[in-house]
């Protein structure tokens, strides 16, 4: 074989591995930007799940609260009633030791009814806040999604080959958010999947170059293999 035949075979070698290492490059790419779209995409979709169920849950968050105030303002109620026959049995004179231990007994079981109906309302009570913090900072990360969204947005916008479905901004709000990621993870999965495509026919077409070059079959060589042969059989110029 001539030399400026093994040349141009090597030339055209190092052409296929070129070729080969930017479509993995832009596969790298695709890759990286469907793992940041579907990341916004899946905690927008969590948020806004989180904050539909969150009215619901302030809601009988409060109704506990009233439940255990009206349980607190009974037992106070209760008590009070205990105290007063407390007092009474302790300034009769004619009750006797029996009755007075049984009004100590129901005056201190009253009173623990209390504490535990005030232990109760401090528990639901900030069961609620809870709730109401919960709904402060989903709201807030939902902001924040957007505007990283958009960020995602610019950097999808930028990939070639996308198409215009993929190129659309999200809105403001959680669900244009989640449409959008679905949107966009359905252009960048097509992109990535025409360079894998393309990258199978580089490796096949540097298969056939070393089936006719050097008569070996290249058959699960990488590119790079194939280039490397090429160099040590005919020659690096």
């Amino acid at each position: 074989m001539s030399s400026d035949r093994s040349a141009e075979l090597i030339a055209y070698a190092r052409g296929l591995e070129q070729r080969d290492a930017d479509a993995a490059r832009r596969i790298d790419d695709a890759r990286v930007l469907l793992v940041r779209v579907d990341d916004v995409r899946g905690r927008a979709e969590s948020v806004r799940l989180s904050l539909e169920a969150l009215p619901a849950e302030i809601v009988r968050a409060e109704e506990a609260v009233a439940e255990a105030q009206t349980r607190e303002a009974e037992a106070r109620r209760e008590a009070g009633e205990a105290e007063r026959k407390l007092e009474a049995v302790r300034g009769s004179k004619r009750a006797g030791l029996e009755v007075k231990a049984a009004a100590e007994r129901a005056a201190r079981r009253a009173n623990g009814l209390v504490v535990d109906a005030a232990e109760s309302v401090a528990r639901q009570e900030q069961r609620r806040r809870l709730f109401l913090s919960d709904q402060v900072r989903l709201r807030a990360e939902a902001e924040g999604l957007a505007v990283e969204a958009r960020t995602v947005a610019r950097d999808v916008a930028e990939l070639p080959r996308l198409s215009e479905s993929g190129r659309t901004a999200p809105g403001t709000s959680l669900e244009e958010v989640v449409y959008w990621g679905a949107r966009a993870h359905a252009a960048i999965f097509v992109v990535r999947g025409g360079l894998e495509s393309e990258r199978e026919r580089i490796v096949h077409e540097a298969a056939a170059l070393a089936a006719s070059a050097l008569g070996e079959q290249g058959v699960g060589w990488s590119v790079a293999l194939v280039r490397q042969r090429l160099e040590q059989e005919l020659g690096q110029p």
